[in-house]
């Protein structure tokens, strides 16, 4: 009796030793240092895309942050917002006479400007019958507040390509070139459309500008300019992975290109790559997580490649909510995709890694745990409280930033494989030992029963 009373303690001592076992660096596949000079405070890095390419889910949930010691820290993972402070104003636009048409009589230019240096009015006399036509316009850009970027320009009249020039002055008399060739577009074919109508300024331009059309069949029909200045989301701003196509098929005059992504990188943004140039189509962009799930819109958009001598005219990317999925495809106009077909190109931002200093240093990242596939995150609740915490004590500013080192192999691919998860291993083993306890409940119950009969008899 009293041996089996010990082994029922022994296995319940062994199911709860099996409940405390934390992971520990070599449990993950890879890893990368994070190099600090002190071993207190918060610190954040950019993750790298191996942390995308290795982890084996889309939450990050098998990446832990270690000591020197090998002991856990908490850790959270944040998305870095996109830097956009552009903006807008609208600037005073003026017509000035061009020669497209010939011209009979003497041609004078009149300009008006306010105390303040801006442009009232611009007057051009003619003593012909015949109206010349605008083939040049006039921007004041000196009421400004600030310099610009770009300009964007809003026309009326025929599509097409054009091509335009910039000069600019600061008396409206000395003049000096600013942009010796700008491609403007406005096209629509087979069902797209191509509408360019930003200019980027190389430098800060003079109070007064000067738009040239050097390359126009049809006389250009300004209606408005805007000033942008600040920044503006640009594909700068992300990385971006280039993806061959896996696999084309044809149905019902629709072509469907079907593409696989290795990484699992929050993708925000979606352009195509076109083999040859003067390439235009509206194509519907699509994932799912798994072939076994239905696909799911992303975005549709006009996506083009143009070239206008040796300028070259890209649509902007197309931005979309942040997609982890790995499998992708775009459906467009069989016609128009004929030939080679594009390469889907993913622009994503690298996610932001924050950890708290505890114990020496230096850290490491590891991630890539095959038995880390569980739904539930055990870090969630972890990272919320991080998180909080800088919010709540306003202390984004104390925060250090540090570049993470190389990537290094801790167990290398083996970690990667599917297993069952150190979580798995405490639950069988709790219920092994639960089983054992009542087995041997019962044969104590048994044994305790045959020595009060036989006391009786």
């Amino acid at each position: 009796m009293k041996s089996c009373i010990l082994l029922l303690f022994a296995l319940l001592a062994g199911a709860h030793l099996a409940t405390a076992a934390p992971p520990v660096p070599a449990d993950f596949g890879y890893g990368c240092a994070l190099p600090t000079t002190s071993g207190a405070g918060v610190f954040r890095a950019s993750l790298p895309l191996a942390v995308y390419e290795k982890t084996l889910r889309a939450d990050l949930g098998d990446m832990r942050v270690f000591n020197a010691a090998g002991e856990m820290v908490p850790h959270a993972v944040r998305r870095v917002a996109e830097e956009s402070k552009e903006t807008r104003t609208s600037v005073p636009l003026f017509p000035l006479p061009g020669t497209l048409r010939p011209l009979t009589g003497d041609l004078s230019l009149r300009v008006i400007r306010s105390a303040a240096g801006a442009v009232v009015t611009v007057d051009a006399a003619d003593n012909s019958s015949q109206e010349p036509l605008p083939a040049s316009y006039l921007l004041d850009l000196s009421g400004l507040a600030a310099s610009p970027t770009e300009l964007e320009l809003q026309w009326d009249g025929p599509s097409g390509l054009f091509a335009v020039s910039l000069a600019h002055s600061s008396d409206l008399a000395h003049w000096s070139a600013l942009v010796d060739k700008a491609v403007l577009a406005d096209l629509s074919a087979n069902g797209g459309a191509v509408t360019a109508r930003r200019i980027a300024l190389p430098r800060q331009p003079l109070p007064y500008v000067r738009v040239d059309c050097i390359d126009c069949r049809k006389p250009l029909q300004l209606r408005a300019a805007t000033a942008l200045s600040g920044t503006a989301p640009s594909p700068d701003q992300c990385q971006w992975l280039r993806l061959p196509a896996a696999q084309t098929s044809e149905q019902a005059g629709q072509r469907t290109i079907e593409y696989r992504m290795s990484a699992k990188a929050p993708i925000t943004a979606v352009q195509l790559a076109f083999p040859a140039a003067n390439s235009l189509v509206r194509a519907l962009v699509e994932s799912r997580p798994t072939s076994a799930d239905s696909w799911r819109p992303v975005t549709r958009a006009d996506f083009y490649r143009l070239d206008l001598d040796d300028k070259p005219l890209v649509n902007p990317m197309a931005h979309c909510a942040p997609n982890h999925d790995p499998l992708w495809r775009i459906s467009l106009n069989a016609d128009a995709a004929a030939g080679q077909p594009p390469q889907l190109e993913l622009g994503w931002r690298p996610e932001e890694l924050l950890f708290l200093g505890r114990g020496g240093g230096p850290y490491m990242l590891a991630f890539g745990n095959g038995a880390m596939t569980e739904l539930q995150n055990e870090q969630s609740g972890q990272e919320k409280m991080v998180l909080a915490a800088l919010r709540d004590t306003r202390s984004e500013s104390l925060i250090q930033r540090i570049e993470p080192g190389p990537v290094q192999t801790l167990a290398g691919e083996q970690a990667l494989k599917p297993r069952l998860s150190a979580a798995s291993w405490k639950k069988m083993a709790l219920w092994a030992a639960l089983i054992g306890a009542v087995a041997l409940l019962a044969l104590m119950t048994r044994a305790m029963y045959r020595e009060m009969q036989a006391g009786r008899s």
